[in-house]
Order: C-alpha cells, then sequence, then structure tokens
C-alpha cells in the first residue's frame, strides 16, 4: 500500500496504510509517549456541493458515540480521537491494533480453514454479536474484512461505524458486503433492529472460512459436507439453521455461538501466510492444524468429544457470559455433610489444607500441571461419570458402600478399611493403565487424590514422569504436608 500520503498527528509515528474503507484510511501509528501501537482510523471528507466534510465529521461523532458504550473482548475498542494535521485534516480515532491482519487476507492466503480454525473465528465473533444485541445494536457489515486477529490469533470483530442502534430512523440506509448481506428483503413492517440479519452474515463467514467463497443463494446452494467432505454434521447444521431463508428461524448469535463451540475443538489460527513481513515474529499461531490420522488430530477429535458432551447440559439455560461453553472458573467443591475420616499419618493437616478455601487457590497456583488433570478429570466426571467420587472411580453417592452407610462411630473396622482403600486405589491403578484415554485421566486423578489424602506420596510414581515440573511440584505439596505446612 502507498504510504506517502501518510496523516500527520501530533504525538504519533505514523508507518504503514493497514486498510482502506468506504470512509475511512486505517493507518499503523506509535504514540512517542508510551511506545503503544495503535490503528489511527482517518476518515475522509467528500468534496462536493452537499457539505461532505460535514458528512465525516457526523460519521466520527457516531463512531465515537457507539464505542463509547460498548466493551467486549472481542470487539476493537476506541482509546482515542486525535486532531489530524496536513493534508485531510480532521479527526482521527486511535484504536486496537490488531497484528494479525483481517480474515479475508487470511483466506486470500491460505484458500479456506481448517473445522477446527472455522470454530475458533465464529465462536467469539457470534457471541460479540450477542452482545451487541443485548446492548442494543447490530453491527450490519459483519464480513471477512471486519474481522481482524491479534499476534495471538485472538479474533475481533471492527468497523461498529456504520452499526445501527436504538432509535435509529428506519429508513437509514442498509448496508453490508456482497455475499455476506441477508438477502430476504427488510421488513418495513416491523419495528426493531432486525439482529437475525447479523446473524445471517456470521454464518456466511463460517460457511466462507471452511469453503474460501460466500455462500449462494438458499435454492442453488449444495449442502456444505459436499464442498467440505469430514466437515462435522452439528456445524453444517448450525450454518444452515444461521443461513435459512425464513429470518424467523434463525437462531439468536449467542444460539449459533453455543452451537458451533459443540461442533468440534477450536485450534490455533495459522496466520503465518498472511500477514505483514514485520509482524510475523510476533505470532503465536505459526503451527499447521493436525492432520486427522495423527496423534495431534485424535487428541483434538476427543477434545471437541467432550466439549458437546458437557454443554450440551447447558441447553435450555438462558444465555448469558457465565453459562457461555467458554472455559469457566470451576464452581466451588460443597462441602461434605458426613464424609469418613480421612485416614493416614497426615489427615489432619490434610483435611485443614483441603476444608480452607485458599488452599485451593494455593494448589492451583502451584501446581498448573498437576490442576490441569485436576480439570480433565472434573470434565470427565461430567461427561462419562468415570473421575473421581463418581460411580466408576469409588462408590456411588446414591448407593454408598457400607462404612460410608454407617453413622459416625459405627463404621467398619479397621482392617475392612484397610481393604476398601486397596481396592480403590488398585481400580485407579488399572484405569491410569487403560488405552482408553478417557480412563486414562481418571484414573491418573484418582491416584493422585488418593495420595494427598490418605498421606502415601509412593502413589505419584504412578502420576507423574520421574524427573518432570508437575512430580517436583507434588513433591513439594508432600513436603509441606509432612511439615504440616498445608
Amino acid at each position: 500500500m502507498d504510504d506517502a500520503h501518510a496523516p500527520g498527528i501530533a504525538g504519533y509515528d505514523v508507518g504503514r496504510l493497514l486498510g482502506r474503507g468506504g470512509s475511512a484510511d486505517v493507518w499503523l501509528g506509535t504514540e512517542l509517549r508510551t511506545g503503544r501501537r495503535y490503528a489511527v482510523k482517518c476518515f475522509r471528507p467528500v468534496a462536493d456541493e452537499t457539505g461532505g466534510r460535514a458528512v465525516a465529521e457526523e460519521d466520527v461523532r457516531r463512531e465515537i458515540r457507539i464505542l463509547s458504550v460498548l466493551d467486549h473482548q472481542h470487539l476493537i475498542r476506541m482509546h482515542d480521537a486525535v486532531p489530524v494535521t496536513g493534508p485531510g485534516t480532521g479527526t482521527a480515532l486511535t484504536m486496537d491494533y490488531a497484528a494479525g491482519g483481517s480474515l479475508a487476507q487470511l483466506v486470500r492466503a491460505r484458500g479456506r480453514l481448517s473445522v477446527g480454525e472455522t470454530v475458533t473465528v465464529l465462536t467469539p465473533i457470534a457471541q460479540a454479536l450477542g452482545y451487541l444485541h443485548g446492548k442494543g445494536f447490530t453491527h450490519s457489515d459483519v464480513a471477512p474484512g471486519n474481522v481482524l486477529f491479534t499476534g495471538q490469533g485472538k479474533p475481533m470483530l471492527s468497523d461498529l461505524g456504520i452499526a445501527r442502534m436504538v432509535g435509529d430512523p428506519g429508513a437509514r440506509q442498509v448496508s453490508g458486503t456482497r455475499g455476506f448481506l441477508d438477502p430476504a428483503p427488510v421488513d418495513a413492517v416491523r419495528a426493531g433492529l432486525q439482529p437475525e440479519r447479523d446473524v445471517y452474515a456470521a454464518a456466511a463467514l463460517g460457511w466462507f472460512c471452511l469453503t474460501g467463497t460466500a455462500p449462494g443463494r438458499t435454492a442453488g446452494r449444495p449442502p456444505l459436507s459436499l464442498l467440505v467432505p469430514g466437515v462435522p454434521k452439528e456445524l453444517a447444521l448450525a450454518l444452515e439453521a444461521g443461513l435459512n431463508a425464513d429470518r424467523r428461524k434463525r437462531p439468536t448469535a449467542l444460539a449459533l455461538a453455543a452451537a458451533v463451540y459443540r461442533s468440534a475443538a477450536p485450534l490455533p489460527v495459522d496466520l503465518a501466510d498472511a500477514v505483514h513481513p514485520t509482524v510475523i515474529p510476533e505470532l503465536l499461531t505459526r503451527r499447521h492444524d493436525p492432520r486427522p490420522d495423527s496423534a495431534g488430530g485424535r487428541k483434538a477429535r476427543l477434545r471437541g468429544m467432550l466439549r458437546r458432551a458437557e454443554t450440551s447440559r447447558l441447553a435450555g439455560r438462558a444465555p448469558s457470559a457465565r453459562m457461555m461453553p467458554f472455559p469457566q472458573p470451576l464452581e466451588p467443591c460443597p462441602k461434605p455433610e458426613d464424609t469418613a475420616p480421612v485416614r493416614g499419618k497426615h489427615a489432619d493437616s490434610s483435611a485443614r489444607a483441603f476444608a480452607r478455601p485458599g488452599a485451593r487457590t494455593l494448589l492451583g497456583a502451584a501446581v498448573p500441571a498437576a490442576a490441569a488433570v485436576a480439570a480433565a478429570a472434573w470434565w470427565l466426571s461430567a461427561v462419562t461419570g468415570t473421575g473421581p467420587g463418581n460411580p466408576a472411580a469409588g462408590s456411588s453417592p446414591a448407593q454408598p458402600g457400607p462404612a460410608a452407610a454407617a453413622p459416625a462411630g459405627q463404621r467398619g473396622n479397621g482392617a475392612d478399611s484397610l481393604a476398601q482403600d486397596a481396592a480403590r486405589i488398585e481400580a485407579a491403578r488399572q484405569k491410569a493403565r487403560s488405552a482408553d484415554p478417557l480412563l486414562a485421566v481418571a484414573g491418573i486423578a484418582a491416584l493422585r487424590d488418593e495420595a494427598f489424602h490418605s498421606g502415601s506420596p509412593e502413589l505419584l510414581v504412578a502420576v507423574n514422569v520421574p524427573g518432570s515440573a508437575a512430580a517436583a511440584a507434588d513433591q513439594r505439596i508432600a513436603a509441606r504436608l509432612d511439615n504440616g505446612e498445608l
């Protein structure tokens, strides 16, 4: 792009041209005081007899009004309005700089994206649309050129200047990008923003990611499974629902986000082929999608299966940020009302450690690798019932064993307790050796749980790789338990 006519902006070093829109140019600007980089959006005044410059200034004021009331992690944010000096004087907006370029550039360079990458792109964009709709806005131009990526591969929705909001005149010109504009005629009778037009555009965006082209009209459009062999049925159904010719039958943006997320495991978006050469060192997502028949591909399919099973539990609940199927903090474990005494030489200290609210935070911070195993076991508990504390991992809460069923003070004798402990540990060992990853993870988590609760650190030999960071972290925890520090 031609950088010869870069605008002059006090306090900024204006670099290369990032892109051009219908009413503005976007430049890369570095704030001299902080060294922070921004995308600087400079509006072009229209030189005609109708007061073109005033129209450009109204565009600036409108975009400021919209961006000032919105705050979502997948929406490009505005930071400041700055005066432009020299040719093309006026006002510019400094905004988040998305170093990874646009989805349009990415698909142009690569042809199409994988299923996992499509899930990574489309899920948060649909979530951002749901946020806009809940705030009384519609975007009105969800298109590949308006989906940007950070250097970490995070998708961002941009160009809210043409967004419609509650109270706008009903006759405001319908805008959009060819191929992503809802083909159904505008309902002139029905009042409101009609957010289902954004849903159509989002579904078209998913189609574009998978095929490299915008979808055709419903009547002549081939099934997605013919164009993309191996596409998950759930993903194809979600996109077809969003593209439904009858806008009343389309899902909401949040429902579309949930359906897409359930359909397959998200994968990092490989941006290296599409970005400016100066950006490549910043990228974190340069590894290609694993082949379906590789170990990485099999793991990705397993993650997708777990995700679909877990998020299906959310069906029928009112959509909200907390209930969306993205990783969320685990809810506090309920306090057991009547549990058997913790056995082992560190019973008192370990019981106090797990009873204190701060102990879970300490353990999570100290052993991220082990926490990941525990989190996996929690997912498995919900999905398969094979996690610790579930029927396949021990006595069922609904059908307690003899020791658990007896009132306090009347539990089984010591020999029975030891036999039950040994049986439980052996069952966990068998699971940990299983070739089935679902059972193996559950068994590893159960063994680690037994090691700390019973004061038997020797069980950790079957949990951690000798010499690994996880093994060292667990050894430190065991030592602190032994010293009564936890």
